[in-house]
């Protein structure tokens, strides 16, 4: 059934190509019809005071189905996704059941047919992410996968991810490599330092980032391969990746939204919601990665969204697994914390983003005609108090829980659809 044309009157359109004042038409095919003054159409929704833009895209989303589907699915995590803003995900391979062959492909690409947003589907780059031998890659290449992912000691496995960053390059898809390996983090529960000491926990020298960093960045510099950091957390290892950058090396990275807002000291109340990895820093490191970030030193920003059953992150510190849930606090968190126009804000969360992930034609840069009405609007000063409790996840598990933001977003479209109106899901 084509669905009726809608236009949304009075906001501030920021895109790659600047900041205007107009009104956009969304034609009944889905697709922007026309972007002017004085529209009018079926239906009206007024957005004086707010910014459209093209919808959020996140390059680092754990949405635990297969296998895991009492913490998270891949509808109840897009129903969170949308609600904060993203218009598409890539979905990490990293699952109970891991996604490291072309049958799994096929059942999630079966699976996502009820995802709210676009989901991309990442392959996992080694069997059962192990490290120990190469996933079939093309064979899930020739299913449309474009991102391949794994979670592995790097130290322990050079041989295998240089034969899978030859093959990748071959391929012409891109790696996406999660920095939790190394030795050095073993066992580890939060940062190593004064605190750790004094709270008597395990500590993950900053070190282990930048290693792995190094090593990986080395490795794509030698075989050609392109290649995407996730979550770095230290500004020592952006500083590698920038000069891997500087000379030619096909290498982008992201940081979470804890990891520029939030540090170590919140450990102290031995909640679970703070056990993230990487872990959080000291607070003079989330000041360096704000100048880096300000510094445009960084590609995007990624939620790293994880949601686990809510008793395990009650659980004891020492026990409860690392991660939270972030779809709904990351434009929020971008605004609240980071001295930089909305214009570079959207740039690491929509824009970049998306050319990263290959959407381009779909997601993230200029709104013109015939362009997917893939769109977020957002009152950057509507503030309010985050709860998880609140947001759409299975998970309630916030590492923001309690904490102020500034930024709302009320309405999401996905290919033309709202699917979020008044900041209420809408299925």
């Amino acid at each position: 059934m084509p669905m009726s044309k809608i236009v949304f009157k009075g906001g501030t359109i920021i895109d790659k190509s600047g900041e205007r004042q107009a009104d956009i038409l969304i034609g009944d095919d889905g697709k922007i019809a026309e972007i002017s003054e004085g529209l009018s159409a079926e239906k009206t929704i007024n957005i004086e005071g707010q910014i459209i833009s093209s919808g959020l895209v996140d390059l680092n989303a754990h949405l635990s189905e297969p296998g895991d589907e009492e913490a998270e699915t891949i509808e109840t995590a897009t129903r969170s996704a949308v609600k904060g803003g993203y218009t598409a995900v890539i979905a990490m391979p990293n699952t109970l059941i891991p996604n490291d062959t072309a049958e799994t492909v096929r059942s999630l690409i079966t699976l996502k047919e009820n995802s709210l947003c676009h989901v991309e589907i990442a392959g996992a780059i080694t069997t059962g992410n192990k490290g120990e031998e190469m996933a079939p890659i093309a064979e899930m290449a020739s299913l449309g996968v474009r991102h391949f992912s794994d979670y592995i000691s790097i130290e322990k496995n050079d041989p295998t991810i240089r034969r899978a960053m030859e093959y990748s390059h071959m391929l012409g898809v891109t790696l996406h490599f999660g920095l939790s390996g190394g030795t050095l983090s073993e066992n580890g529960q939060m940062n190593e330092g004064a605190i750790s000491s004094q709270l008597g926990l395990k500590g993950i020298p900053k070190e282990n980032e930048e290693i792995t960093v190094f090593r990986l960045c080395k490795l794509a510099e030698i075989t050609g391969a392109r290649v995407h950091l996730q979550q770095l957390s230290n500004t020592k290892s952006v500083e590698i990746v920038n000069k891997a950058q500087s000379e030619g090396v096909k290498v982008t990275c992201e940081v979470s939204p804890h990891h520029f807002a939030l540090d170590e000291t919140l450990i102290e109340s031995f909640e679970g919601r703070y056990k993230l990895f990487p872990p959080l820093l000291t607070q003079n490191d989330v000041i360096l990665m704000q100048r880096s970030i300000k510094e445009r030193r960084i590609d995007a920003i990624a939620t790293g969204h994880r949601a686990h059953e809510n008793y395990l992150k009650e659980l004891p510190f020492q026990q409860c697994p690392f991660g939270t849930i972030g779809f709904e606090t990351a434009l929020a968190a971008a605004i609240t914390y980071l001295d930089i126009s909305l214009s570079e804000i959207l740039n690491l969360l929509s824009w970049r983003p998306a050319e990263i992930a290959g959407l381009g034609n779909s997601h993230g840069g200029e709104l013109v005609p015939g362009r997917p009405g893939n769109l977020v609007v957002f009152d950057p000063s509507s503030t309010w108090i985050a709860k998880g409790s609140e947001m759409a996840s299975k998970c309630s598990s916030s590492a923001f829980e309690g904490l102020e933001m500034k930024g709302l977003v009320s309405h999401t479209l996905v290919n033309g659809e709202v699917v979020v109106i008044g900041g209420e899901l809408q299925k």
